[in-house]
């Protein structure tokens, strides 16, 4: 799985700071390129997941909240969770430049979020 591979090689650089991010910017790029990849999984799995349940969802940060309403993921999990779809915006349309701060604390604080996300879905589908 695309989510998996993205995690496993994230995994190899936990632990960085944020001044490393913010002066190596072949880490940085690894890093704001890894999260970005684990963030569109996430995301492309909750809108096909809505639309097979033939639910339009008019944005990605909607696509998660369906997946509460589903059942696939719990209310808590969901609102730390939603977030995603904002990183996701700001990486792929370049609405702001990503703030190494922020990278720093989504890969050694949040990077587990992503794989809680795979294990909720798994469930739902009946795959664990």
């Amino acid at each position: 799985m695309a989510l998996e591979s993205a995690l496993q090689t994230l995994r190899r650089h936990v632990g960085r700071s944020a001044d490393e991010l913010r002066l190596d910017t072949e880490e940085r790029w690894i890093v704001e390129r890894g999260l970005q990849l684990c963030a569109q999984n996430c995301l492309d799995i909750a809108t096909h997941l809505s639309a097979s349940v033939g639910h339009d969802v008019s944005d990605y940060a909607s696509a998660i909240d369906e997946l509460a309403s589903l059942h696939v993921l719990p209310g808590e999990f969901t609102r730390q969770f939603r977030g995603v779809a904002g990183f996701r915006n700001v990486v792929v349309h370049g609405y702001l430049a990503v703030d190494p701060n922020v990278l720093h604390r989504l890969l050694n604080e949040r990077l587990d979020d992503f794989a809680v996300f795979s294990t909720y879905v798994e469930e739902y589908l009946g795959l664990c």
